[in-house]
């Protein structure tokens, strides 16, 4: 042993001179030390595996190496001891790009290092440390307290602004639920305020909004009567949502920290981003359980605010003008405004003949082009809401005082006659119908509603009020919502006219139906019953393989793009942290991996396993075509588990064409070369984010940097060790930045060519009714899209996956004996 070595991948066996056995593996060193004088090591060096890979470097070279580095090291002193060590780099041959880069010091040390002259060569110093303090810091404070100092000196006041916008923008969750750490943020608010730092002090409410994470707050009232513990502010009349404006000390709302600056954004089921101050206090008022959810958004409370001092300064009230925002920057939908329709039927007949479909994306250019609103106009206030049956979902109350300012219409079939629309933004999806529910009678003939998200129960009722041609007016209907249990009990319950959502609420076992509030009759039969029962069982094979995909991957996404970065930084270093995301993210390999298995070994028939198989290596295919990495090979790893590919029978039923698919998906996570041909994929220029990378590399690789590196070198943090640990994360949370769209990355879910105006009767029990075939199938197609979706996502909630590896192996023997000839 005449040379350095380093283990890249796999393990070693060395066997000394004296018969001494040491087993190495990877980041492990071992061999000749950093000396001129030649060395000779008697001993012997076995490879552990097939793939073992090591560097190998001469002794002169080696001694070399650690000589230069000895020279290009800087170290700051202070009473006699080192409290930082740097080294000289130079990141360019040019030599343009050089300078003294951190790589170890001590915590008091690296704090002041913050404020210090940045090193070109170093620029991602503070990202770094705010990263990675929490592995040498006991508590954010201590940082904290330094700004909080630091900023009352002239020359330092920018920097410690800028350090403060990068922590609340990389690591809101430091501040959320740390009540030091907010009330920090309230003092360097303060802070900025007196210094007349506007512009900053708007960025960091900006930043502080945008990272704010939704939140669930669970109230009881005795009684109706009740008062609130808290109070409220804003309202659709003045263009703002609606806000706690203060909260009673010691109450259930303060030790629920519900705080002032929270919007409210849903109210058991109803959304409040744009409702009047009026209908939400009825709302509040008048039901006894209250599911609140809310989010800290001091940005546009004191935006609030400041209207709201305006009013009173100038003795009106202020409403936001539709043009004088873009999008929804205060979380409301668009305020009405009138327009001009076309005068020509040319025009006019482009216009309707876009109205209904052709997906989000045709809809969006089409609009942008004519400047219309297909959309009903948001009144500021509410006229006529019908109590529900049941309050405790929703709680409104009749209104006798308000006046509509604008007639409500239906968002699906939109009368553009009308002289007064909304104007339409598309900088908020929801505003686009691309939604579909359908709606029985009590005859069983249903029509299909295009809708969109905001669209509510009332605006329905008119709508197929309109379809069916009905005489009576539409007050004299509701919408219903029939739902049938696994026992065969039939549920019935009238939903609230302004409740929302409706596409996202209907579940497999039930149906919206109209009613005629003035007569009693069964709208849902046995028959009926029995069949929408049978319609709502499930199985796999009855799936779309493109649509498992989709909503496997949509699933996982949302659980990794959930996961903060410091939560890596947490699980790595063992600290006291939740990192419920990272814990769920990080079983969802062996979940998945167990429903394939669960699948195919639950199946009896052999031919029905074989098609299982095939339909498994279909997902996979599609989970590779939408960078899924992780349950792309968490169903190979199913597949290729010895209960399942001892199946030699049912494998035998493959087709061939299948069987070269799985052999080339395997091949992507070939382990060889420390998985190059995965990761050569990772790294293509032609890969576009989203991508839900392969978890167990990722934890081999921050394992590889955290385990092959000391935390603490001669009594100094290592911080080049947490350099390398804070890339790598950066890494993989950068694939996370794009917001993975179904409609994009996996299958258009769009309508082709039709109108929405004549919303598409569903001919059935021998009526028949004139309508355009090629709407009737734009919307027929969408609602069975919509309705696979919703297929999907059930079946993965319902699922039932067996971890027995045992009992797997029960299973198999069941399925082919170990005597069978197959075998």
């Amino acid at each position: 042993l005449e040379q350095w070595y380093v283990i890249l991948n796999g393990a070693v066996e060395i066997i000394f001179g004296d018969n001494r056995a040491e087993i190495l593996c990877m980041g492990n060193s071992f061999g000749i030390s950093a000396s001129l004088v030649k060395q000779h090591i008697n001993g012997e060096v076995r490879t552990k595996g097939d793939d073992c890979q090591l560097v190998c470097i001469a002794q002169e070279d080696y001694w070399r190496i650690l000589n230069h580095m000895e020279k290009n090291m800087q170290k700051v002193e202070e009473e006699g001891e080192i409290v930082m060590v740097k080294e000289y780099r130079e990141l360019d041959r040019s030599g343009t790009c050089k300078g003294h880069i951190v790589i170890k010091g001590t915590p008091e040390r690296l704090i002041m290092h913050l404020v210090e002259e940045p090193s070109v060569v170093d620029p991602t110093y503070i990202e770094d440390f705010l990263l990675t303090y929490r592995t040498f810091l006991s508590s954010p404070m201590e940082v904290g307290n330094k700004l909080l100092e630091w900023f009352k000196v002239d020359n330092l006041r920018d920097t410690v602004t800028r350090i403060v916008l990068l922590w609340v923008n990389n690591h809101f969750n430091d501040f959320e639920g740390n009540p030091s750490m907010t009330q920090f943020l309230e003092d360097f608010e303060n802070l900025l305020d007196e210094a007349k730092m506007n512009g900053h002090l708007r960025l960091l409410n900006m930043a502080s909004a945008a990272k704010a994470k939704l939140r669930q707050v669970m109230l009881q009232k005795t009684n109706r009567d009740s008062p609130l513990p808290f109070s409220l502010l804003g309202g659709s009349e003045r263009g703002f949502g609606i806000f706690i404006d203060s909260v009673k000390e010691n109450s259930m709302a303060f030790e629920a920290e519900l705080k002032r600056g929270d919007q409210i954004i849903e109210i058991n089921g109803q959304n409040f981003e744009n409702i009047s101050y009026s209908k939400a206090a009825d709302i509040l008022r008048n039901n006894t359980h209250l599911c609140l959810t809310v989010k800290t958004n001091i940005f546009v409370f004191k935006e609030l605010q400041n209207c709201v001092r305006n009013d009173k300064k100038n003795g009106a009230p202020h409403f936001t003008k539709c043009f004088e925002m873009k999008g929804n920057r205060f979380s409301i939908a668009e305020m009405p405004g009138d327009i001009e329709l076309p005068t020509d039927s040319k025009s006019y007949k482009k216009m309707k003949a876009h109205t209904v479909s052709a997906g989000r994306y045709k809809i969006r250019k089409m609009m942008e082009k004519t400047r219309f609103s297909i959309l009903p106009p948001k009144p500021f206030s509410d006229a006529c809401i019908g109590q529900s049956q049941d309050d405790s979902i929703v709680g409104t109350k009749q209104c006798r005082h308000s006046v509509a300012i604008m007639p409500s219409l239906s968002s699906s079939t939109p009368d553009l006659q009308q002289p007064t629309t909304s104007t339409l933004s598309f900088s908020n999806p929801t505003d686009v119908p691309d939604q579909v529910i359908r709606v029985f009678r009590a005859d069983q003939q249903s029509c299909y509603i295009i809708i969109n998200k905001d669209t509510t129960a009332k605006d329905v009722v008119l709508n197929v009020v309109k379809e069916f041609g009905l005489i009576a007016g539409h007050e004299t209907y509701s919408l219903c919502e029939v739902s049938v249990t696994p026992e065969g009990v039939i549920k019935q319950r009238r939903l609230p006219d302004q409740l929302s959502k409706l596409a996202e609420r209907i579940q497999l076992n039930g149906r919206y139906y109209l009613k005629n509030n003035m007569e009693t009759e069964t709208l849902c039969s046995i028959e009926d019953a029995h069949e929408l029962l049978k319609e709502s069982q499930i199985s796999l094979l009855q799936l779309s393989p493109l649509e498992v995909s989709a909503q496997l991957s949509m699933r996982d996404f949302h659980i990794f793009q959930n996961i903060e970065s410091t939560d890596y930084v947490d699980s790595l270093f063992k600290l006291n942290s939740s990192n419920g995301h990272l814990k769920q993210f990080e079983e969802l390999i062996n979940q998945e991996t167990f429903w394939v298995a669960t699948e195919i070994l639950h199946e009896a028939n052999a031919l029905k396993r074989m098609k299982t198989i095939k339909h498994f290596i279909k997902i996979a295919l599609q989970c590779r075509e939408c960078k899924n990495f992780n349950s792309m090979f968490a169903i190979i790893s199913g597949l290729n588990l010895a209960p399942v590919a001892r199946l030699r029978g049912t494998w035998e039923k493959l087709p061939s064409k299948y069987e070269k698919l799985f052999r080339d998906l395997q091949d992507i996570f070939d382990p060889s070369r420390n998985m190059a041909k995965y990761r050569n994929i990772l790294s293509s220029q032609s890969i576009q984010l989203p991508i839900i990378p392969l978890f167990p590399v990722v934890k081999k690789d921050l394992t590889f940097l955290h385990e092959g590196n000391d935390t603490s070198v001669d009594g100094l943090v290592n911080f080049e060790k947490l350099r390398m640990i804070a890339k790598e994360i950066r890494h993989v949370v950068q694939m996370t930045t794009t917001s993975m769209d179904p409609t994009v990355m996996f299958h258009p879910r769009s309508l082709s060519q039709g109108s929405t105006n004549s919303n598409l009767l569903d001919v059935q029990a021998g009526h028949k009714k004139h309508v355009r075939r090629s709407s009737l199938l734009n919307a027929k197609r969408l609602y069975e899209d919509a309705q696979m979706a919703r297929k999907v996502r059930q079946y993965l909630v319902q699922l039932q996956v067996e971890t027995d590896e045992e009992k797997f192996q029960i299973l198999s023997l069941q399925c082919e004996p170990a005597y069978s000839t197959c075998e």
